[in-house]
């Protein structure tokens, strides 16, 4: 199940302004240095791939890690208020991550909570290390309950930063699929018939075109989303946590907007409750309906929330979206 905010734009305007970015933040503390494609090998002489990306006009950056079976892909974006880097993610073992980054004595921190299937938590502190302009170090430390870092490192190894050829073999390399024991996001779209939402989607509305794109990613694990209308483009993660039974959503625009929600089956069709928060920290909850025509047409409500909460009885828009064909390959 996927996001859809095309009709974002009347739903949570609001100017951005000169709110500062990401990109302004990893700037003035010096951190470029971390954007890359990077590559280790540990001691038992397993491959870690590790990379970080700018997007949505470094608005955000995209993170992956493979190592053998184990593969995470998270979004890093800063909080409406300018103050605090933070991340949301998911794994192919049917762990949610969630954390901050913060300059540390030590290097760039990233404090983090990894949530398994089962529910149980966990909390690390990763420090990253600049060595030259090709080589970083990343240095795994225990957190225990109080909040209180270890003295001394569970792990620590010396990545290179990769040549783009190589990063490009990567990306394109393809996901193991396994069995798990627990529910996914991908069998919940499957087990209430939601599979013709993957895919490209495109409506018009006057003059404005919306084009749209979901996957799933993490053997299904989590899906993506991709949006662009104009000069704004969008993108989501949207992740099942198993021990909560909950479908939860986070994404960002190039506004600057933060968009965090979660989802559920409605009467009318799949219902999903969202809350944007604009760059001036000011924000506003919307309900999005889905409603499956055919398999190549889709109808999106979208209905402002009113001050107690429940949606308002009728919709302020409406678009239906068409979906995209696969072009068609030369014979």
């Amino acid at each position: 199940m996927l996001l859809i905010v095309a009709m974002l734009v009347a739903a949570c305007v609001a100017p951005a302004g000169a709110q500062q970015t990401l990109g302004d933040l990893v700037a003035d503390g010096g951190y470029d240095w971390v954007i890359g494609k990077w590559v280790t090998t540990t001691e038992e002489g397993q491959k870690v791939e590790y990379r970080l990306d700018w997007a949505l006009d470094k608005h955000v950056v995209f993170n992956d890690i493979r190592m053998g079976d184990f593969t995470y892909e998270g979004m890093i974006m800063l909080a409406p208020d300018g103050m605090e880097a933070s991340d949301v993610g998911a794994d192919n073992q049917g762990g949610t991550w969630k954390g901050t980054w913060s300059e540390d004595s030590l290097g760039l921190a990233h404090r983090v909570e990894r949530t398994g299937a089962d529910g149980e938590a966990n909390k690390l502190d990763i420090i990253h290390s600049r060595v030259d302009a090709d080589t970083i170090t990343i240095a795994l430390y225990g957190v225990d309950s109080s909040g209180s870092r270890s003295s001394e490192p569970m792990g620590k190894l010396t990545y290179k930063r990769q040549t783009a050829k190589a990063a490009e073999k990567v990306a394109a390399a393809a996901e193991t699929s396994r069995s798990t024991d627990y529910q996914k996001l991908g069998d919940l779209v499957s087990e209430g018939g939601y599979e013709w939402l993957i895919g490209k989607w495109v409506a018009t509305d006057d003059s404005r075109t919306y084009e749209l794109e979901h996957k799933a990613i993490l053997d299904g694990h989590a899906g993506l989303m991709d949006m662009k209308t104009g000069d704004l483009t969008y993108r989501g993660m949207i992740m099942y946590v198993p021990a909560r039974q909950e479908i939860v959503h986070v994404g960002l625009d190039n506004m600057g907007r933060v968009w965090k929600g979660t989802w559920e089956q409605g009467d009318a069709g799949l219902v999903h409750k969202v809350e944007c928060t604009r760059p001036d920290g000011t924000s506003q909850k919307v309900q999005f309906v889905y409603i499956k025509g055919d398999n190549d047409v889709l109808k999106v409500r979208e209905y402002p929330v009113e001050a107690n909460g429940s949606p308002a009885s009728t919709p302020r828009t409406e678009l239906t979206f068409k979906r995209q064909k696969p072009a068609a390959k030369d014979k």
